[in-house]
């Protein structure tokens, strides 16, 4: 186990740290950015578009003061609109779409609500799914196609639960930009670092009574390992 201090400038971390049982929980990264995200044309509703954009600004602000760019496209453009009715991607066929080229991005990276045909599991809130590919002499996997999928079959329904939809898509563009959780399966024990259970990217959010929990900040084990992709 590897504990150590950050540098840190105005509270962020800035430098790459990973303890050795992190070490495999690293999915890829974008070898190029700012990366494109869009919806479809009337999908959310304008306080869903405001959760969605906050937490890709979570995201933004951490590497705009660590890294200096903004890994994600920012502002207005955060989000870009898309006509509704086209094939929709999925795990399943996100491989079949390669949204990067030589000379940057050729597409947008989609993201949907599922309101029905959600087969990954109820209890699942949302899926990223990514696709890596190897590159010689480099540390990580080059991203070359991804697509982010919400659960609003099992959620967000009159009746079901109401999970906090930015603590989500905070959650999932970790994923989308490389991580993994910050722990798994087994490695999640009641003795792992306080700050593994206090990250965006702990496995799990779930509720306080009837409200989803609100987990919206970056702690400096999500900040330290993003660091190391970028």
């Amino acid at each position: 186990m590897l504990f150590s201090c950050a540098a840190q400038t105005g509270g962020v971390a800035t430098q790459c740290i990973v303890a050795a049982d992190q070490a495999s929980q690293f999915m890829g990264h974008w070898t190029t950015h700012p990366v494109p995200l869009a919806v479809e044309a009337n999908d959310f509703s304008a306080s869903e578009i405001t959760a969605l954009q906050a937490a890709i600004q979570t995201w933004n602000d951490f590497f705009s003061q660590s890294k200096g760019f903004q890994l994600y496209l920012s502002g207005s453009s955060s989000l870009a609109t898309v006509s509704a009715g086209g094939t929709r991607i999925t795990q399943s066929t996100v491989s079949n779409q390669n949204v990067v080229g030589p000379n940057g991005f050729t597409n947008k990276i989609m993201i949907y609500k599922t309101r029905s045909g959600w087969t990954y599991g109820s209890a699942i809130m949302a899926l990223t799914s990514v696709v890596p590919i190897i590159v010689p002499s480099s540390t990580y996997k080059k991203y070359v196609s991804a697509v982010m999928e919400i659960n609003y079959q099992n959620f967000f329904n009159s009746g079901q639960p109401v999970p906090d939809l930015q603590s989500i898509i905070t959650h999932e563009l970790g994923h989308m930009l490389g991580l993994g959780h910050s722990c798994d399966g087994a490695g999640c024990t009641s003795t792992m670092p306080a700050n593994y259970s206090a990250a965006i990217m702990y496995p799990s959010l779930g509720f306080n009574g009837t409200a989803g929990v609100i987990k919206r900040d970056l702690n400096d084990n999500d900040q330290e390992r993003a660091n190391c992709l970028y």
